[in-house]
């Protein structure tokens, strides 16, 4: 798969985007960074004291308050500057599959297994389950991602 899929299934959940799925799936995106933090441990090697984040830490409770306040309208955002905003997009997708190449993941596959799992997510007519807020709920039909072979 390519990120091509990726797009036409977000195209497929949301034909014309509102402001309001802008940031939900802004929310959504900071929510992911939030369980990366979960997935992670930290220590500090100089010895100085400093919080280093995880999931007790202020920065994760921060980030992630503020992923609730996005995907729950309680917060929105809007673009300033779009070039600096799709360079910072594209430069977090490259980032991203660098950080699982150098910690020896199959990332690629990963993300082909997860699009599949996302696909799922849709009802058998092809349409996505929404909460309240807008944001895609896994439907009937889900499957979860099995990354195992992937970690």
């Amino acid at each position: 798969m390519t990120i091509d899929c990726i797009e036409l299934w977000h195209k497929r959940a949301r034909p014309t985007p509102t402001e309001q799925d802008f940031n939900v799936q802004l929310g959504c995106h900071m929510e992911e960074f939030v369980e990366m933090i979960e997935a992670l441990r930290f220590t500090h090697k100089n010895g100085t004291g400093v919080e280093m984040p995880g999931k007790n830490s202020m920065i994760y409770q921060q980030v992630k308050d503020f992923a609730d306040g996005l995907k729950s309208g309680r917060i929105t955002a809007d673009i300033a500057n779009r070039k600096e905003l799709v360079d910072a997009l594209a430069d977090q997708v490259v980032t991203a599959i660098g950080v699982g190449h150098t910690a020896n993941m199959k990332i690629t596959k990963a993300v082909d297994i997860v699009t599949t799992s996302n696909w799922s997510k849709f009802s058998p007519e092809g349409q996505p389950y929404f909460d309240q807020n807008g944001k895609i709920l896994k439907g009937p039909n889900y499957v979860p991602p099995a990354l195992e072979d992937c970690a």
